[in-house]
């Protein structure tokens, strides 16, 4: 039995439309600057973190994916047939049927092999990476693609600033082989504590849009995503990634001083500041990137790790050997961590 999923390669893809806090503040409405007490920019950066964004203009979804992937397969120096299994994580695809792993699959040269989508928001790819990990620890496949892709642009409402400001998108990806030493190689730790606090509604399975305009009734595919933000969010958010990511690490042979790096979602700035303090490690060895690509839900970690690895982070980088720990929360409440060697 294969002790170890080792992360042999990783890509991301950031849509090329960059979006500052100066643009977004012509999309938005019913901010009161009055009440926010500081110009609108302003208040972004404090509240935040966020300096720009990434939104899409032609890509979608399961483009950005397989433009991920089809990097993180080049790191790896693997081609697409060489995969035996891929994990998709979005709650934002372009369409339900053909799953995002299937399109994904079918875009990289993949084709047939098999996959399926998940959906635990913003630790998405936390739990992505934990499905592979337990499909090779139990030697089922040996190489598998995990790859997280949002849009989160298609479904803020920007009627909500304290949510517009936030989203973003982008997708990022690792591929996982079978080893005998290093990689992960304990059991990641999933949990979950439902609250619907932050939510996004589907809409209703319905008939095709125009028998639904027959009945006088309004076509709508999809609600818009809402996260009241405030205090509540922000402990709950610290003190669930903090928790964790120390249960990640009981299932592991390691310490939370020998992690060299931690990776947490990047939900705001002032959440990673908290994680900070609430763990009691260095600043340095916490990956914080929000400033430049916002909050990619579920995409966020794959994307942190990928610009880490490939030295893209000021004062940080992952170098072969570096002890790992990520750790996401998300609406839910999902969470998940899990410590590896890279």
């Amino acid at each position: 039995m294969s002790k170890c999923a080792k992360i042999v390669g990783t890509g991301s893809y950031l849509p090329k439309q960059k979006i500052s806090n100066e643009k977004i503040e012509n999309m938005v409405s019913n901010f009161d600057p009055e009440r926010a007490a500081m110009p609108f920019t302003q208040w972004v950066e404090k509240v935040t973190g966020i300096k720009t964004r990434c939104f899409v203009e032609s890509e979608d979804t399961e483009m950005m994916a397989a433009e991920a992937s089809q990097k993180a397969l080049e790191a790896a120096g693997m081609k697409a047939a060489n995969l035996d299994f891929i994990v998709a994580s979005s709650f934002t695809p372009t369409r339900d049927i053909p799953n995002l792993a299937c399109t994904v699959g079918h875009m990289i040269g993949a084709d047939g092999v098999g996959g399926f989508p998940l959906n635990t928001a913003c630790a998405g790819f936390v739990y992505a990476l934990a499905v592979a990990y337990a499909l090779i620890r139990s030697e089922i496949y040996s190489n598998i693609l995990v790859v997280s892709s949002e849009t989160l642009s298609r479904v803020v409402d920007f009627g909500d600033p304290s949510t517009a400001v936030l989203f973003a998108d982008g997708a990022g990806a690792a591929v996982l082989q079978a080893s005998d030493e290093g990689g992960i190689c304990s059991s990641p730790c999933l949990i979950s504590d439902y609250s619907d606090h932050i939510y996004i509604k589907n809409a209703d399975a319905a008939p095709p849009q125009e028998r639904i305009k027959s009945q006088g009734k309004e076509y709508v595919p999809r609600d818009m995503i809402h996260m009241p933000g405030g205090p509540h969010v922000l402990k709950r958010a610290v003190n669930g990634m903090a928790e964790v990511l120390h249960k990640a690490l009981d299932l592991s042979p390691y310490e939370l001083e020998d992690l060299d790096v931690i990776i947490p979602h990047q939900a705001n700035l002032r959440i990673a500041d908290g994680l900070i303090k609430k763990l009691g490690v260095p600043e340095e060895k916490v990956c914080r990137v929000i400033h430049s690509i916002g909050n990619t839900s579920g995409a966020s970690v794959a994307i942190s790790l990928d610009m880490a690895i490939r030295g893209e982070v000021d004062n940080l980088k992952i170098n072969p050997g570096d002890l790992v720990g990520l750790t996401a929360i998300a609406g839910g409440y999902s969470a998940g961590a899990i410590v590896f060697e890279y």
